[in-house]
């Protein structure tokens, strides 16, 4: 399992984010566009060590690095999974105003919990989330 500890950004690091951090709220799909590019780079660049490749990761999807850190994060590591789709979804229920935020909160909220919650706490807990890849395999990254 990779390393997840956070770290202090450095200045350096903080005046390159303050260059790339972006002021407009992203639709679902200019977000998921933003992770299907990251995909493209995560295939051209396997064939490196993990620091070089991490640096290759970040310079072509520096927009996704800098505004969605965690994002970046989990899928340069591998760990995005189906959750990541059902939240797409549920932007895009609020972008088409058929929820709102709260509810969208509540369900995911309720989701993760049947999903993570041992099922000592949680008799309905659910099986393991879809990964990533296979996830895209199977619907194409659109619900």
């Amino acid at each position: 399992m990779a390393d997840q500890r956070m770290r202090e950004l450095t200045p350096q690091e903080i005046a390159e984010g303050e260059r790339h951090i972006i002021t407009d709220e992203l639709t679902a799909t200019e977000i998921q566009a933003l992770v299907r590019n990251m995909d493209h780079s995560k295939k051209k660049w396997r064939h490196l060590r993990r620091e070089e490749f991490m640096e290759k990761l970040k310079n072509e999807n520096d927009k996704l690095y800098f505004n969605f850190p965690s994002l970046w994060q989990m899928h340069a590591e591998d760990r995005l999974d189906a959750t990541f789709f059902e939240m797409l979804a549920l932007k895009r229920k609020i972008e088409k105003g058929e929820t709102t935020e709260q509810q969208a909160s509540v369900l995911m909220g309720q989701r993760l919990f049947q999903k993570f919650a041992p099922a000592t706490v949680n008799p309905n807990a659910a099986a393991p989330s879809m990964s990533y890849s296979d996830y895209y395999k199977k619907f194409g990254g659109t619900e």
